[in-house]
């Protein structure tokens, strides 16, 4: 999975007013996670952690990677990873911001 592009986030805001989409600009830049400090994470086995993705992290932790293989198999995975935590970070804010216009 690659990147937002700027076609697809003009696609996912073309919806909104200005003021709107300086909102979701705005909390968008502040809560997207940049791919290559996954990538520096997962070598520290932290990335999943820091991805939100909780239990799994921790257990990742527990178990050293699964022994390295786990590990070494999310060192190449955690770009792409990042890039699906961005796209749904970007889905709920745009609710959230569609969710207050409505009320």
């Amino acid at each position: 999975m690659a990147e937002l592009s700027a076609f697809e986030m003009a696609e996912l805001t073309k919806s909104l007013t200005d003021s709107q989409r300086m909102i979701f600009n705005q909390q968008y830049s502040s809560d997207k996670k940049d791919r290559g400090t996954a990538v520096i994470l997962s070598i520290f086995l932290y990335d999943r952690i820091w991805l939100n993705d909780i239990t799994t992290g921790i257990i990742k932790i527990i178990t050293f990677g699964g022994c390295g293989v786990w590990g070494l198999v999310d060192v190449f995975s955690a770009s792409s990873r990042a890039d699906e935590y961005n796209r749904k970070k970007a889905q709920e804010i745009l609710q959230g911001i569609q969710l207050s216009a409505k009320s």
